[in-house]
């Protein structure tokens, strides 16, 4: 598995990773409309052009023999809720293909993960993750993460209800 950091130049895979994951993560949970709605709003080319662009994040891709199968995005410059006194790296998304979920892809990334905070001195990973997302819920807590708070999410029009979670590093 090689993880590399992409930049602006990678956008075009970049969305095509991203909407079509999140598609397969989320469509069989969610009103198309509404899954639509929010793809057509955060996931489009132009959003995400911002987002590679921006300074205080970046953003990583999974690869398998040269394949990307999945990816992951982290922020430094967000302040998470009801985490005080500690340095946070925020997870802000990762996800894995579906085809290629169950390989040990998603612990490759978020090792990556870990590995980005503790090279830069963060001691704390948070991440906001839906309380019907049971299946990500339970990939979290085996990576060491413990729910801490709640907050909601909008997917489109629908307001959701969401677990933030928190690995705490220590050295």
């Amino acid at each position: 598995m090689d993880i590399k950091q992409v930049g602006p130049a990678d956008v075009d895979l970049v969305v095509e990773l991203a909407r079509k994951t999140f598609r397969e993560t989320y469509a069989d949970y969610n009103d198309p409309n509404e899954l639509m709605l929010y793809m057509d709003r955060a996931l489009t080319k132009q959003v995400l052009q911002q987002e590679l662009d921006a300074n205080g994040s970046a953003w990583y891709i999974g690869c398998l023999d040269g394949v990307p199968v999945g990816f992951f995005k982290i922020r430094w410059e967000s302040t998470p809720k009801n985490i005080e006194d500690r340095k946070p790296l925020e997870l802000q998304r990762i996800y894995v293909l579906q085809e290629y979920q169950g390989f040990s892809i998603g612990k490759a990334l978020i090792t990556k993960v870990k590995e980005q905070a503790r090279s830069n001195g963060y001691n704390t990973i948070w991440l906001q993750v839906w309380q019907k997302n049971t299946k990500a819920i339970k990939f979290y807590q085996s990576s060491g993460f413990v729910v801490y708070e709640t907050d909601s999410f909008l997917m489109g029009n629908e307001v959701q209800q969401d677990f933030l979670m928190r690995y705490d590093l220590y050295y």
